[in-house]
C-alpha cells in the first residue's frame, strides 16, 4: 500500500479512535496545529508499518523532538502504544 493510501486510512482510524490532537504534548506542543504521522521506524526501514501501532499523530514541534532521537521515539511509542 502506498503511503498516500495508508495516510488516508490512518486519518479515518485516528478520528474513529477520537485522536485528533497531538498525542505527545511535549514542551512547545502546538496541540492541534500542523499535525502529521510519526513512524516508529523510518519509512525506509523494513520494520516500518503504516498502521496505528506503527504511527503516532504529532504536531511538528513534537515530531521534531523525536525525529532523530531513537531513544525518545522508543520511549514515546512505549508510553502511547
Amino acid at each position: 500500500m502506498s503511503w498516500n493510501s495508508a495516510r488516508i486510512k490512518l486519518k479515518r482510524e485516528y478520528e474513529d479512535k477520537g485522536i485528533t490532537t497531538c498525542e505527545a504534548r511535549l514542551e512547545g506542543c502546538w496541540y492541534n496545529n500542523a499535525l502529521s504521522f510519526a513512524h516508529r521506524y523510518k519509512r525506509n526501514d523494513p520494520r516500518c508499518t503504516h498502521d496505528f501501532k506503527g504511527t503516532l499523530l504529532l504536531c511538528i514541534p513534537c515530531h521534531d523532538k523525536i525525529e532523530y532521537d531513537s531513544q525518545a521515539t522508543d520511549d514515546l511509542f512505549n508510553k502511547l502504544r
